[in-house]
């Protein structure tokens, strides 16, 4: 009986020093292994605060931009690009053809383009395997700064 009070008394002891002593927000990037987060660990809401109160900065928030093509042929290669605003590069992108997919359909590119050493623009290839003309939509993500 002794030694189960003594075990008692030093789990719950260090459970209380933890509670006290440990300050608030004090889990730092450094302490957490790589993968060791992912959003089944996160509480819904948590984060959503942080983000609306300006945590992200400036120049990581990402607009959006989207740009439609020329229809593309059942059978044949069609390519659209979107342009980033004035200011603004390239950071991301994507996109596909309007409507729902076909299972016949490709990705031949998608890809950052320009002259400039900072890409302001964004270029998506695609293979139409469905049966009629289709429409190639392209997406970029753009960042300041």
């Amino acid at each position: 009986m002794a030694v189960a009070c003594l075990a008692l008394g030093v789990a719950l002891g260090g459970t209380s020093y933890a509670a006290v002593k440990i300050p608030p927000d004090s889990v730092g990037q450094s302490a957490i292994r790589e993968g060791a987060v992912g959003t089944a660990q996160i509480r819904d809401g948590s984060i959503r605060p942080r983000l609306q109160t300006g945590g992200v900065p400036k120049a990581a928030r990402a607009p959006h931009a989207q740009q439609s093509g020329e229809p593309v042929a059942a059978g044949a290669v069609g390519a659209v690009s979107v342009v980033c605003r004035p200011g603004e590069r390239a950071t991301g992108g994507g996109g596909g053809f309007a409507g729902p997919p076909t299972t016949n359909d490709n990705v031949v590119d998608s890809l950052p383009v320009g002259d400039d050493a900072v890409s302001v623009r964004w270029r998506i290839s695609l293979f139409n395997g469905g049966g009629s003309p289709r429409t190639p939509v392209a997406d970029v993500l753009c960042a300041t700064g």
